[in-house]
């Protein structure tokens, strides 16, 4: 046998194999997919805001008329809630 051939096969068995990406059409498994991949997205969102003090924000609309958000509090939404108890506070 080819040694580059037997390479090949060796790479295809190692892994996920790929999908096709296409609507799911059976609705439980599309609520199940839609959770998962929900999920995953707060997840990896998380993970940037805090690995990269980046400010993420999103907005999911299910077709199921669910309607799912996320927004990091950066520092600037913090700095902006200081400024606010500065302004409320009295002054002595």
């Amino acid at each position: 046998m080819d040694p580059l051939r037997q390479e090949e096969e060796e790479e295809e068995d190692m892994g996920r194999g790929k999908i096709e990406i296409k609507r799911i059409e059976n609705p439980t498994s599309m609520q199940v997919t839609f959770s998962k991949c929900r999920g995953a997205l707060l997840k990896k969102a998380h993970e940037l805001v805090v690995l990269c003090d980046a400010e993420v924000a999103f907005i999911i609309f299910f077709n199921i008329g669910k309607l799912f958000k996320f927004a990091s509090s950066g520092r600037y939404t913090a700095r902006k809630k200081e400024r606010k108890k500065e302004k409320d506070m009295p002054s002595l």
